[in-house]
């Protein structure tokens, strides 16, 4: 039985906005359970003013992870204080409009969203912007519906510090 549309949106607002939650409040383990355990997270460069880079095994991306073990792996080095760049870690402000799902099936959803992401950096007392789109797919697994795919498409990508999840 699919879903409709309506209640496809609904859902992905759900797990989206949660997502932005949690990356605020750094709260990493409830994060990390959004994503399937065989997700990706792609954020892929811009090969030119026009074109992003296609394929993240054998092109440029600014960040790529193709598991949850992955994404797993770069929370531990932040909170073991081990990502100097990260520390202390920027306040951060998610704000997620334009959300659609474009698709669904019983078990999965996708769809896009605009997003904006206020940064604070504590080190410099400096403040910028970061801001695109994502691309999503949504899985359902037993009764919750989890992150397989996030594309994450930054429109201004000369960042003035480090890049990582947190801030995206």
């Amino acid at each position: 039985m699919n879903i409709t549309l309506t209640d496809a949106t609904a859902i992905a607002a759900s797990v989206l906005f949660e997502e932005a939650f949690l990356l605020d409040h750094k709260l990493w383990k409830q994060w990390l359970a959004l994503y399937d355990e065989d997700c990706t997270y792609w954020v892929p460069a811009w090969k030119n003013e026009y074109n992003l880079t296609e394929d993240p095994d054998s092109q440029i991306s600014l960040i790529y992870h193709s598991n949850r073990y992955q994404l797993e792996e770069r929370t531990l080095r932040i909170q073991s204080r081990k990502s100097i760049t990260a520390m202390p870690l920027p306040r951060t402000l998610h704000v997620i409009t334009n959300l659609r799902a474009s698709s669904q099936a019983s078990d999965r959803i996708r769809g896009d969203a605009c997003f904006s992401v206020h940064v604070y950096d504590p080190r410099s007392a400096r403040q910028h912007l970061n801001a695109g789109r994502y691309e999503f797919e949504l899985r359902l697994q037993d009764d919750s519906w989890l992150i397989a795919r996030k594309k994450v498409i930054l429109i201004n990508d000369c960042v003035p510090t480090a890049l990582d999840f947190y801030s995206l």
